[in-house]
């Protein structure tokens, strides 16, 4: 399997989605009265090339971004969304340094494809509580 592409690469902007699923629903604190509130969508790209993980928030005036990719394929359901939510978190982790997983506020609907649980454990494997794996 090809390692998932992330925004840091190039390519993501001439990526536009077709039809996707609501993933899951966040709110961010990504500064001092900076709140973002952010959907996640899982859909291939229009020119069905790739399985996207896509993002709306208030920040991007609600205009679907690619944040992570692969080739078709490659993956299904929850594997899929796992391995390139994974690759999102580590790169704002390892890209972007940042360290302020806590700042994640998930909200639990029935409507969304991943339970906040499955949302939670991705973040502490990226963010493990006891530091363990941390650079």
């Amino acid at each position: 399997m090809a390692d998932p592409f992330t925004y840091h690469d190039d390519g993501g902007e001439e990526l536009e989605p077709a039809e996707r699923e609501v993933v899951c629903r966040y709110y961010l604190e990504a500064g001092p009265k900076h709140t973002e509130f952010v959907t996640q969508f899982l859909g291939p790209s229009e020119c069905r090339k790739f399985d996207v993980l896509w993002e709306e928030s208030d920040m991007t005036e609600e205009v679907a971004v690619a944040v992570a990719w692969l080739p078709r394929g490659q993956l299904e359901g929850f594997e899929l969304w796992q391995t390139l939510a994974l690759a999102f978190w580590n790169i704002k982790k390892e890209g972007e340094y940042w360290d302020n997983c806590a700042c994640v506020e998930i909200i639990d609907r029935e409507d969304t494809l991943i339970p906040g649980d499955a949302f939670r454990a991705v973040l502490e494997a990226v963010w493990p509580k006891d530091g363990a794996g941390d650079n």
